[in-house]
């Protein structure tokens, strides 16, 4: 008898673990890709080649190999071209209306404040002149962004007029639709929820403490560390947001990623963005099974096959742990230092270190993209923290630039 087939959309590393979990249940896995150096490509049963926005195209090749089924995980650009297959092959899935929200940005803002959320305030520009008048009108620091692009590709603080003369045309060219959103800036503590929905009910997995990199105009976490630790108060408040956002975004089934920030302030906690995937840097594939027992691969490939009829039973909190991340500064890499140390740490449970090696060119950075990943559990959170200062004193990778020889950039 012929194998089911599942088309897995996209085949970069965090694509690896749903592809493996797909052929271990026993599957055929057809992936779809660009041509490169991704490592699902070596991994699936069949390949095509195709843009993964291609939508078009990839449902034609979904059609042409007869799937049962049609995924994704940990990236954006997909969710869409999912949800269009679905669509037009009635295969389980959800709707392209609903996928298109959770990948806009602005229709994000403007589905909140219908649904009377806590709002950022914001305003798409269209042109500079819409820019610097609303930016005028804040009074204060803002964001600038594409309003459908991820990975932080494209953003900016703005803090001055001049500021956002010299970024505004950069960031539109992050576009694919070539808008921009300007919205105030709030200063406070970050929230990342990660949830579970089936038939429309939303149960929360899990939600973290997020800090980010101190470099300007690096909107990236250099650690996630689960459960978070605010008080109960503010927990409560996190996740009945989070519970009202994708209940009212209208997400069917899936696995969402949502982050969010509390005004230091006024105490206020207002949605930044919501995505429905799960979380990229191996949260979703990795950090999500530490916390709660779920294997969410195993979940979204049953999902897609319609296989799934009720909320699975899952524990949540099981343990602490998290990521860390850093980048490497532009140069060469003349020693890699102790990785193999690092990766034989019991508390080290999944890294990007491989990517690592005597003569890689490292490029400047401006986006999450560019950063090593490692996964790292613990009983506590002291001992959480602790586990995570033991990989950055061991970690002594050199990378000779043109200023000398410098390390791994933690902060």
């Amino acid at each position: 008898m012929a194998k089911e087939k599942i088309m897995i959309i996209g085949a970069g590393r965090y694509q690896v673990p749903i592809i493996e979990k797909a052929k271990e249940m026993g599957y055929e896995t057809i992936a779809v890709s660009p041509q490169g150096a991704y490592p699902g490509l070596d991994i699936a049963d069949k390949v095509y080649y195709l843009d993964v926005r291609d939508e078009k195209g990839i449902l034609n090749v979904a059609r042409g190999e007869k799937v049962s089924g049609v995924t994704t995980d940990q990236t954006d650009i997909a969710v869409r071209t999912v949800a269009y297959v679905c669509t037009h092959t009635g295969l389980s899935g959800i709707d392209y209306d609903t996928a298109t929200l959770f990948t806009n940005k602005l229709m994000m803002r403007e589905r909140s404040r219908q649904l009377g959320l806590p709002t950022i305030r914001y305003k798409l520009c269209r042109s500079l002149d819409d820019a610097k008048t609303f930016f005028a009108s804040l009074g204060r620091s803002a964001i600038l962004k594409p309003v459908d692009n991820q990975g932080s590709r494209g953003v900016y603080m703005i803090e001055s007029m001049k500021e956002l003369e010299k970024r505004f045309y950069d960031t539109l060219t992050f576009s694919p639709t070539g808008q921009a959103i300007i919205e105030e800036y709030i200063h406070g503590r970050e929230f990342e929820v990660d949830s579970i929905v089936v038939n429309y009910e939303e149960k929360t997995l899990m939600y973290a403490d997020t800090d980010l990199y101190s470099i300007p105009n690096v909107f990236a976490s250099k650690t996630r560390l689960y459960p978070s630790v605010a008080d109960s108060e503010s927990i409560e408040k996190l996740l009945d947001l989070n519970h009202k956002t994708i209940t009212g975004f209208g997400l069917k089934q899936g696995l969402t990623h949502s982050e969010y920030i509390q005004d230091e302030e006024t105490g206020e906690i207002y949605l930044i963005e919501a995505a429905a995937r799960g979380g990229g840097s191996y949260i979703s594939s990795h950090i999500a099974e530490l916390q709660t027992g779920v294997n969410t691969s195993e979940f979204l490939i049953n999902l897609a096959l319609g296989k799934v009829k009720e909320m699975p039973e899952f524990e949540t909190g099981r343990c602490h742990c998290g990521y860390v991340t850093f980048y490497l500064p532009e140069g060469e890499v003349i020693d890699v230092g102790e990785i193999d140390k690092v990766r034989s740490f019991s508390f080290v449970k999944k890294d990007t270190l491989d990517d690592i090696y005597p003569g890689l060119k490292t490029l400047s950075f401006n986006d999450k993209t560019a950063r090593n990943v490692v996964i790292v559990d613990a009983g506590s959170r002291e001992e959480l923290l602790a586990n995570i200062e033991t990989i950055r004193k061991t970690l002594n990778t050199k990378v000779m630039t043109r200023n000398g020889i410098e390390g791994p950039i933690w902060r």
